[in-house]
């Protein structure tokens, strides 16, 4: 789906904000389309778990060229879904890192997603992810104007481009909204 304006984009924004995660996880799949890869190479994955190989082999899976990150549908059940040592510890099945259970996003969408699953879990998953990673970033980015250098990173910043009312806006429905019930600020 593609955005004329900043408006179209805000109001899709907000339109995710009211919906369920799982309604919000399935209009995202059909926007961005399927991920093309897992997260992780299986046999990489299995080794891991046993403590065979030290490292983590990663999929194919990214569109950062295209300002898109990667979300793991299985958040609002795991926590630090992508870091080995939290994996390794909690021995997260390999069915949460096949594609058919991530999402493609952008920034924006990432953080509204983990804004929702906070709300939905009662803060028990999405909230950390929300507050110390995405939150900031998009904050830094959108009303600091702290625009990232790096190329990736770069197309994200721009591919949820939004002004700085927008985004302080949408923060104000972030908390008013999904957020409003957690005792978590």
């Amino acid at each position: 789906m593609q955005f004329n304006s900043h408006q179209q984009r805000f109001q899709h924004y907000l339109a995710l904000l009211k919906m369920p995660y799982d309604d919000a996880i399935q209009q995202l799949r059909q926007q961005s389309g399927p991920v093309k890869d897992d997260y992780f190479n299986q046999a990489s994955y299995e080794q891991f778990l046993k403590g065979q190989v030290r490292r983590l082999q990663r999929g194919n899976y990214t569109r950062t060229r295209d300002g898109l990150c990667t979300h793991h549908v299985a958040e609002n059940q795991f926590h630090n879904m992508s870091d080995p040592a939290t994996i390794y510890y909690f021995q997260y099945p390999y069915r949460y890192q096949q594609r058919k259970a991530l999402v493609y996003v952008d920034e924006v969408e990432h953080l509204i997603l983990h804004a929702l699953i906070a709300k939905e879990t009662h803060g028990q998953f999405g909230y950390h992810g929300y507050r110390e990673f995405l939150a900031k970033d998009v904050w830094a980015w959108y009303v600091d104007h702290q625009i990232p250098q790096t190329g990736w990173r770069q197309r994200c910043y721009q591919r949820a481009l939004l002004s700085a009312a927008e985004t302080r806006q949408l923060f104000v429905q972030l908390e008013t909204g999904p957020l409003a019930a957690l005792a978590l600020h």
